[in-house]
């Protein structure tokens, strides 16, 4: 017997069988029903409990005249000839067969981006567009990071990494030079401009050392909020890009921690300058050692050639959460200075004559808020004093000479970072009554007992000094 098979998701396709029950019973997966919806001498049999089981949905049932969905056909079906002057089922004629493939034929769509038409369930919806399976590979890929669709041509990273315009701007950048895919954590910057690690070493290498006024969008490195960023001068080998390139291949091998700068005031030299960093990043993170081991290797001094300081620009926010407690604890780091003159002219290595001319004091005043008061007046040497105020978001301690010597570099950060402890977390009264040996008591840092031991700085325990270059 032929008749005309129905199955869900399929094109209607004629079938023999033997015309047994069990044959139809196999068909339609358990126990048989024929309903008769049509016209013609046409049963439709299907599974007598489809719905009921849970069968999927496979066709609807319309009225022949309104065309109204009346009912859906649960499971597997199939048509056959159920003639009037007969108790059975008989094959389905050519003509039947032809007419309801085309009534169960499955809905077919048009593709909007190539035209040709397919099946619902093989269009695939797509920024308001309905893809077939080819346009849709040809012409959609998944952000590799967020793992979003988007169209190609929307795609800002590469073939092998495409991305999203949204993560490529929060994570990636294009590297200036060879226009590479750069991670933003790989990233090094020369100013604003970014690029990968080769060429920024190629770059670097043919102009290491920037103009006075090159300031690039700091990068802060560390946890915590007090930051140092350090000016290391050094002298008397030359302001040589070729040297500049060689401590900078020891300071950014990593990450671009520091920059060289002119400066007018050096003879034959420049500054280090480095991004943002706290004080654990510059302890252990920052490779301070070997920088001016290379430094001295090269032929450079920044004591010895006594044109140069070691000036050190702290973070505004690291002095209090508004405006107001930043301003007390600033005038309490102005008082520290007034009052403890004498021992940080020691701790310098400058001389009074050398701090006048570059870093100057305000003067001693009873509170610090008066100290402050001054400061603000611009009544003073502007921003060659020993603590310059001058810059909107940093606070530049200036007083101290350069060195290229490990331990007093690092000494001199965590004595500005043990006197910013005293300004938060001290009174003004608490402040006043201090005495220097008091403020010892607070300094632990062996590097930094080491040096005010080497300057008879720390009560009672001098030790000899290995000399200052």
């Amino acid at each position: 017997m032929r008749i005309l098979f129905v199955e869900p998701n399929a094109e209607p396709r004629p079938v023999e069988i033997d015309g047994s029950l069990a044959s139809m019973q196999s068909l339609v997966d358990g126990l048989i029903q024929a309903v008769y919806p049509f016209a013609d001498p046409v049963a439709l049999i299907c599974n007598d409990e489809g719905k009921l089981i849970g069968l999927p949905q496979n066709r609807p049932l319309k009225h022949p005249e309104t065309d109204e969905i009346y009912d859906i056909v649960c499971g597997p079906f199939f048509l056959c000839s159920a003639p009037s002057d007969s108790e059975n089922f008989e094959s389905l004629p050519d003509d039947l067969i032809e007419k309801y493939s085309k009534v169960f034929a499955l809905p077919s769509l048009v593709c909007t981006s190539c035209g040709n038409k397919f099946y619902r369930e093989q269009l695939s919806p797509f920024d308001g567009e309905l893809l077939c399976p080819s346009c849709l590979s040809n012409q959609t890929v998944y952000c590799s990071c967020c793992d979003r669709r988007i169209w190609t041509d929307d795609n800002v990273g590469t073939d092998v990494q495409p991305l999203c315009q949204d993560c490529f701007d929060d994570h990636f950048e294009r590297c200036t030079a060879c226009n590479a895919l750069i991670r933003r954590g790989d990233t090094f910057f020369r100013g604003d401009d970014p690029y990968c690690e080769t060429c920024y070493h190629s770059v670097c290498d043919r102009d290491a050392i920037h103009d006075y006024y090159y300031k690039p969008t700091p990068i802060f490195y560390g946890d915590g909020n007090r930051f140092f960023g350090v000016e290391l001068e050094i002298d008397g080998a030359g302001e040589d890009n070729d040297n500049a390139a060689e401590i900078l291949h020891i300071a950014n091998a990593e990450h671009p921690l520091t920059y060289c700068k002119h400066d007018g005031s050096l003879d034959e030299g420049f500054e280090i300058v480095t991004h943002p960093m706290t004080l654990d990043f510059h302890l252990h993170r920052m490779p301070w050692e070997r920088i001016v081991e290379e430094a001295k290797k090269l032929g450079y001094t920044s004591h010895q050639a006594g044109t140069c300081g070691l000036h050190v620009h702290v973070n505004r926010a690291a002095f209090g959460n508004s405006e107001s407690a930043q301003d007390a604890a600033i005038a309490r780091t102005l008082f520290f200075f007034e009052k403890f003159w004498d021992e940080l002219l020691k701790f310098s290595r400058r001389t009074q004559g050398q701090l006048n001319q570059w870093a100057a004091r305000y003067g001693y005043k009873a509170q610090p808020q008066e100290i402050l008061d001054h400061a603000k007046s611009g009544r003073h040497a502007g921003r060659y004093t020993a603590v310059n105020l001058t810059n909107a978001d940093t606070v530049e301690f200036r007083m101290f000479r350069g060195t290229l010597k490990y331990n007093t570099l690092i000494a001199t950060l965590e004595l500005l970072d043990c006197i910013i402890d005293a300004a938060i977390y001290l009174t003004d009264d608490d402040l006043k009554a201090m005495s220097w040996s008091s403020f010892m008591l607070g300094c632990t840092k062996p590097e930094l007992i080491q040096y005010l031991k080497e300057r008879r700085l720390y009560v009672n325990e001098p030790v000899e000094s290995g000399g200052e270059v």
